[in-house]
């Protein structure tokens, strides 16, 4: 696959928007003073394939890959890289002659068009961190998957740094190995083979898992059974239970209903007598009430008789008085 498009935003010392388009099938150069970002497009790629190491992009954080701000700008809050690859027309196979592929029809300007993949990798300040495969999200494990085998990828050996090359020649073997394995295609089969012994291993570990919880789930099964036992003669026992409930709660109800008769026929009688008593308290009540009249009445002349009395001893109180001084005087004349 070719390197058709890179896209840059905060990311590094690319502030702005940068597009860079690699047009033809040659060797691309890139040339420049020193500071002026040539590096920088070299760790893009690298952070667009999935590169997980600050130190490999030069930085100490993250973070860092994010354009940190001048004197005269502001810093970003977001770092973005999109990676436009695109296979040579001759990977893409021969167009057939009867203008079919595979029993269907086949478009002949689609055909000259190359398969192209677009990736594309955010950063954002706060941590959050997203891939877009073709535009939508996707996982970091389905970008590494497109490029097994291809020699692409932040490890791979496509992007080869400053004393990379020595570094490879005074190497170990097994490294160099590593190196040869990524550039015939194979390292993709080691990485599946490693990929299924670890779900192997899993599996593993999972079925072992499985007997145990077999083993476990037996010993359960077995109690189980002895309470579904205890279970069972529970319900037979509260069957048994509500039928005996059941007749002591019908002859209960019998009793209570011959009860209720007898003090229902007990509260008509108390009725008709409480009737009864109920007039003779309303006769007495107003023979009651004549009587108090006629006390009041009799209280009202006692006290008219009274205040008569009063009149009277006052009268003869005078009329002794009178008379006394009528002796008086008497006894004067007849002196």
């Amino acid at each position: 696959m070719r390197l058709k498009r890179l896209e840059l935003q905060g990311f590094k010392s690319f502030a702005d928007r940068t597009e860079l388009r690699f047009e033809g099938a040659g060797i691309v150069a890139i040339v420049g003073p020193n500071g002026c970002g040539k590096s920088n497009l070299a760790d893009a790629i690298q952070w667009v394939l999935g590169e997980q190491s600050a130190r490999t992009l030069r930085g100490a954080r993250m973070e860092d890959v994010i354009f940190a701000g001048t004197r005269d700008r502001k810093p970003v809050s977001l770092a973005q890289v999109t990676m436009t690859l695109a296979e040579p027309l001759a990977d893409a196979g021969p167009c057939p002659a009867d203008g079919k592929a595979n029993g269907k029809p086949v478009d002949g300007t689609a055909r000259s068009q190359p398969r192209q993949v677009t990736i594309t990798r955010r950063l954002f300040r706060s941590g959050e961190s997203e891939y877009l495969l073709d535009g939508r999200p996707a996982r970091l494990r389905d970008i590494q998957d497109i490029f097994l085998g291809t020699g692409l990828g932040p490890d791979s050996y496509a992007i080869i740094e400053q004393g990379r090359i020595g570094q490879i020649l005074s190497s170990k073997p097994q490294d160099r190995r590593l190196v040869v394995e990524e550039a015939a295609g194979i390292s993709r089969f080691k990485t599946k083979r490693r990929l299924a012994e670890a779900r192997l291993e899993g599996a593993k570990h999972n079925l072992e898992r499985v007997f145990d919880i077999l083993e476990e789930v037996g010993r359960q099964m077995n109690s189980l059974k002895r309470q579904a036992a205890k279970a069972r003669r529970y319900e037979e026992l509260k069957a048994e239970w509500m039928g005996q409930l059941r007749r002591l709660l019908a002859t209960r109800y019998s009793l209570l209903e011959r009860e209720a008769a007898r003090i229902a026929l007990d509260l008509n009688l108390a009725n008709a007598q409480l009737q009864r008593v109920s007039g003779q308290l309303a006769e007495q009540e107003a023979q009651y009430a004549q009587l108090q009249s006629r006390g009041y009445q009799a209280e009202d002349a006692s006290t008219a008789s009274r205040q008569r009395l009063a009149d009277w001893e006052l009268e003869a109180e005078r009329t002794r008085g009178r008379r006394e001084s009528q002796a008086q005087q008497a006894a004067s004349l007849e002196e």
